[in-house]
């Protein structure tokens, strides 16, 4: 077996492992929620046009996708976003060369209206009701190269801030990348790995159906851990540039649920061009729809338009970057 495939059936294990594990309290069942919030949303603008698949990616925002790829990304990127008029946030991420590979860090913020009973984890209310509520997603990477195969890991600290709960943890990453064939990427990486975070809950049966009220009630916080394989592949198509991408994730117990995108991309002088970007999301995270974005590449900035077409089924998402490298 290659070092590749023994690499892979090892972060494989790791995973399924780490999702067999679970805690059992005495009394009522404690509710299960995935959270933090932040780690449900697309943390990169050139990754949300191509249906947020960025497990392959060369960019510097691929801390917050696959640690491996920190080895050959480089630069520095901030992007804001908007989800709705009481929604909204932001990532900030940075690379480096370091050793036989790189090392980046990246935080990922936003801020919400939370949904009364105030649960972390759940969907930001568009209406503007319940509290102000903010989530966060701090990370530093390391990945280097050994024979060709890239390897990553990140460590990261985790928090959701509600007006009467607040949960946080530390959680980490790992990831693998090889190029095959000059063209051809393929990532394996595994994210939010880490514990569950419980607390009482007593009033939180106010919004879940078929749950009996009672002074016991808790609500256990999982971090949503997830398993994704992608592969990417950039062309020259005549005077245009192709760039496609693919991914499967899995979160927890659910399905494989597939989603990717392309990019074409025109330069009429040397250090300047425009792309174009379309996708599709994967349900995975919650985030269902068609993707699209463009771009505009001047000399070493980048500026980056990204938008969704369904999110939870309230209307588009919009997201604005640049990139220096």
């Amino acid at each position: 077996m290659s070092l590749w495939s023994r690499s892979a059936f090892v972060i494989c294990a790791c995973g399924a492992a780490l999702h067999a594990q679970s805690g059992s309290g005495s009394g009522v069942p404690p509710i299960e929620l995935l959270a933090p919030t932040v780690l449900k949303f697309p943390a990169s603008v050139r990754a949300l046009g191509m249906g947020d698949v960025g497990v392959a990616s060369r960019d510097d925002d691929v801390i917050f996708y696959n640690p491996a790829q920190l080895a050959i990304a480089r630069g520095m990127s901030a992007s804001g976003s908007r989800y709705s008029p009481t929604a909204g946030g932001g990532a900030l991420s940075s690379v480096t060369r370091f050793n036989n590979g790189g090392i980046g860090v990246g935080v990922s913020m936003l801020e919400y209206n939370a949904l009364a009973p105030l649960l972390p984890g759940t969907p930001p209310s568009t209406e503007g009701h319940g509290g102000t509520a903010s989530s966060i997603d701090a990370v530093i990477g390391l990945a280097q190269v050994y024979k060709s195969l890239r390897v990553g890991v990140a460590a990261k600290y985790v928090d959701d801030q509600l007006p009467d709960v607040r949960i946080n943890q530390a959680a980490f990453d790992v990831g693998l990348a090889k190029d095959f064939r000059r063209f051809y990427t393929v990532g394996l990486a595994v994210q939010n790995i880490g514990g569950s975070t419980t607390y009482p809950c007593p009033s939180c049966a106010i919004a879940l159906s078929n749950v009996s009220p009672s002074p016991s009630l808790s609500v256990r916080a999982k971090l949503p851990l997830r398993a994704t394989l992608g592969a990417a592949t950039s062309r020259q198509l005549g005077p245009f540039d192709a760039v496609a991408t693919f991914g499967l994730s899995m979160l927890r117990s659910d399905l494989l649920h597939p989603a990717g995108g392309v990019e074409l991309a025109y330069s009429w002088l040397d250090g300047y061009n425009i792309a174009v970007r379309a996708g599709s999301a994967s349900p995975s995270v919650g985030q269902s729809g068609a993707t699209g974005g463009v771009g505009f590449t001047m000399d070493r900035l980048t500026i980056d338009y990204g938008a969704e077409a369904s999110w939870s089924g309230r209307g588009v998402q919009h997201r604005i970057g640049l990139r220096v490298r």
